[in-house]
């Protein structure tokens, strides 16, 4: 009776600790399904010294763009196409396909990889970005694919650290009472700035190869993708070998902004990667899993790489896969 007792009481405490963290740590949860899915409720984790400023080391609020909106180069990350039908008032333009390698066929070598240093160099003073003002970069955060993230990502990788994400994306723009206009602003080009190149936020496919069997690998794709039952173009379906998940849109709010240090922290710290752990993280081409990378180094894990060619890259030039088919998540 007392055994029984006890029992119930573990999975009583172990239900509880479910609903407080907003996510099933002893059960499994439904698959969700497609890029409109809502992000999980965040998972509430202690505060550590210095979040505060790595936060705003990457992320600028809106009230903070307006008040300096006259010193920066604000950067749309969306499509060509979304841009023209409104953005903000001066903004420029360029999405990730601009600064990547889309020559070559998906699955093919080099697939969705940055572009070397001079030619990005090119791409930003044709921008306009001579890398004297900060850039502010936003995106339409829970509708798009983490693009914000992957320029950030980008501008972090060639050495340009006065980068920053909108946090809320043209959402919370726009819910602030700021503007949008169709006007295309005259862009003045200039000499770009000289790469100061990070490559701790970089991985390849030879990197990871290396590393396979010890790495801690974090996959950022839709929870059908991990599961094995969807792919964006790639060649097969499945998985890295050993890699743990979190779609790149649980470390966003319901809202569209990002998710505290803290809450981004716990949620990778559940999987049981220490912020002092190198985390590799992939998607399909490394865009998603661009943002994510960022939201980790946000978090205090200055060791998170992005995987930039991704599962793309990885299948098509075959590598191992795990095939298994989940019918469910933990």
């Amino acid at each position: 009776m007392k055994k029984s007792r006890i029992l119930s009481l573990i999975f009583t405490i172990a239900a509880l600790i479910s609903i407080v963290y907003g996510y099933t740590a002893f059960a499994a949860r439904p698959i969700r399904v497609g890029n409109e899915a809502a992000p999980l409720t965040a998972i509430e984790g202690k505060e550590l010294p210095g979040d505060k400023e790595r936060f705003a080391s990457y992320v600028w609020s809106v009230d903070e763009l307006k008040k300096r909106y006259k010193e920066v180069v604000i950067l749309d990350a969306r499509t060509r196409d979304e841009y023209k039908k409104g953005h903000l008032a001066g903004a420029v333009q360029a999405h990730w396909t601009d600064w990547s390698n889309v020559k070559v066929k998906q699955g093919e070598k080099g697939w969705a990889q940055i572009l070397p240093n001079n030619e990005l160099k090119k791409k930003f003073g044709a921008l306009g970005i001579d890398g004297k003002k900060p850039i502010v970069i936003y995106n339409d955060t829970l509708a798009g694919w983490g693009e914000e993230g992957r320029q950030l990502w980008t501008f972090r990788v060639f050495g340009f650290k006065n980068t920053y994400i909108l946090n809320g994306g043209i959402k919370a723009w726009t819910e602030s009472d700021g503007k949008l206009t169709k006007d295309v602003p005259t862009i003045k080009a200039v000499t770009g700035p000289n790469p100061v190149p990070d490559l701790s936020l970089f991985a390849s496919t030879d990197y990871l190869v290396k590393k396979l069997g010890s790495a801690n690998i974090l996959d950022t794709r839709e929870d059908e993708e991990f599961t094995g039952t969807k792919v964006y173009g790639e060649k097969q379906k499945g998985r890295i070998p050993g890699a743990k998940h979190i779609w790149f849109k649980d470390f966003y709010n319901a809202d569209g902004t990002l998710q505290t240090p803290a809450q981004i922290r716990a949620r990778v710290e559940a999987l049981g990667f220490k912020p002092t752990d190198e985390v590799i993280l992939h998607c399909t081409g490394g865009i998603r899993s661009g943002f994510a990378t960022i939201a980790l180094r946000i978090a205090g894990y200055d060791k998170a790489r992005n995987y930039n060619v991704s599962f793309s890259e990885w299948v098509g030039t075959g590598q191992k896969i795990d095939t298994e088919v989940y019918k469910e998540l933990n």
